[in-house]
Order: structure tokens, then sequence, then C-alpha cells
């Protein structure tokens, strides 16, 4: 009888170690609400005389549809150089490399894309400090930096987003509406300043959009 106790005791014991574990990992991995079809979490940029360029990441619907619905939402990693110049290459070479002597590093080779621009997506296991670019007679050293490092993030814009628009939110919720789509993306003007872009999407061409300032939270413009 003992022995049977004492299994029993150990069964259930093991049981809930199994959950906590179980529970610990949910907590330590938050999933993104499901209204988000784009976000970003960093995006790394560069530039000299010869080219700009910039690594983002972040989550994004694949392939993105703005109909006021998410869908397949995937994490991506998207590398993009863009000829500062002017001359045609055939492809691009580049060499993405980590921080320190002997760090981690990623190459490949770009071919143009419909508007000028070279890119590719990846899969990077490292932050990238810069990056090494050859293209026909040209070639090129160029660090990065995240420009939203110490600001706000793309949750932060958000969230400062559903606040200016709560009033619309719950006029659509009363009156039985499903939640937007919400998609984000970060963008500039002249590669010097950049800004998050918020988009609430409806059905149609029905959307509200933010413009809002990662450093001071300031609200731009809205539509």
């Amino acid at each position: 009888m003992k022995k049977k106790l004492a299994l029993v005791l150990i069964l259930m014991l093991s049981v809930c170690a199994l959950v906590a574990a179980l529970s610990a990992c949910n907590k330590s991995k938050p999933e993104e609400p499901s209204d988000i079809s784009r976000s970003v979490s960093s995006l790394l940029v560069g530039e000299d005389d010869d080219f700009a360029v910039s690594v983002e990441s972040g989550i994004r619907e694949t392939p993105f549809i703005a109909d006021g619905k998410v869908g397949d939402v995937q994490e991506f990693c998207e590398l993009t150089v863009l000829p500062l110049t002017v001359g045609e290459f055939d492809s691009v070479a580049y060499e993405l490399y980590a921080a320190g002597e002997g760090a981690a590093t990623l190459s490949g080779t770009l071919t143009e894309s419909n508007f000028g621009e070279y890119k590719t997506t990846l899969t990077l296991d490292f932050v990238p400090a810069g990056i090494r670019i050859t293209a026909g007679d040209k070639s090129s050293d160029i660090p990065l930096a995240d420009v939203i490092s110490g600001k706000l993030s793309s949750a932060d814009a958000i969230v400062i987003a559903r606040d200016l628009f709560a009033e619309r939110i719950a006029e659509e919720q009363a009156a039985g509406k499903p939640a937007r789509e919400i998609y984000l993306k970060l963008i500039t003007g002249d590669r010097a300043s950049y800004y998050y872009y918020v988009s609430f999407i409806g059905e149609g061409s029905d959307y509200w959009g933010v413009l809002i300032e990662p450093g001071s939270g300031t609200i731009i413009s809205k539509r």
C-alpha cells in the first residue's frame, strides 16, 4: 500500500513539473497579437557614396493581402542594396559580418529587382555590424546601425496608434465589426530620419493610418 501511494505521489509530482515547464516555455515566448500582419523588430542601415544598404527583420503576412484579415504570418529578414551612382550591374556580391575578429559572416550574390534595388531574404543567426559590397569595379565596406536602437519598439508604436484610434475602435466593436488588420513598417524620405507608419486596414480601401516618430513617440500625421 505504501509503495502504491509513493508511486502515485511521484506520478503527480512529475505531471506538475511538466505543466510548470510548459507554462514557463509559453511565458518566455509570448505570441504576437493575431491582428498584426506586419511588424519590425530591427532595421539596420548604412551607406556610402555608392550604395545604401538595409537589413530589415520582423514578422509579416505571406503573401500580404490588404483585406482587413491576417493570414499566415512568418518571421522575415530582408537585405536591400540600392546603388546611389549611375551604373548597371549584372549582380552585387555581399558579405555581412558580425563585430569582432573571426566573427560570423554570411555572403551571397544579389540580382536586380524591378525597382533598381538588389534584394534577397536571409536567414541570420547573428547581428551584422557591417557589410562588404562588390559590384563591377566598385567595392564598399559599410558599417550598419539599427535605426530604432534605444527608441520605441514597434509594439510601443502600435500601443500609441491603438490609443489614438481608441474611439473608432470602440465604435466598430460596438457595431460588431471584426478587429482591423494592423500593418506596421518603418519609412523614410531621406534615409536619415525614419518613422513608424501604422495602418489599421479594413475591408476594401477603408483604412486608418498614423506616422509616429520613434524617439519621442510624437504623432507626425494621421488619417
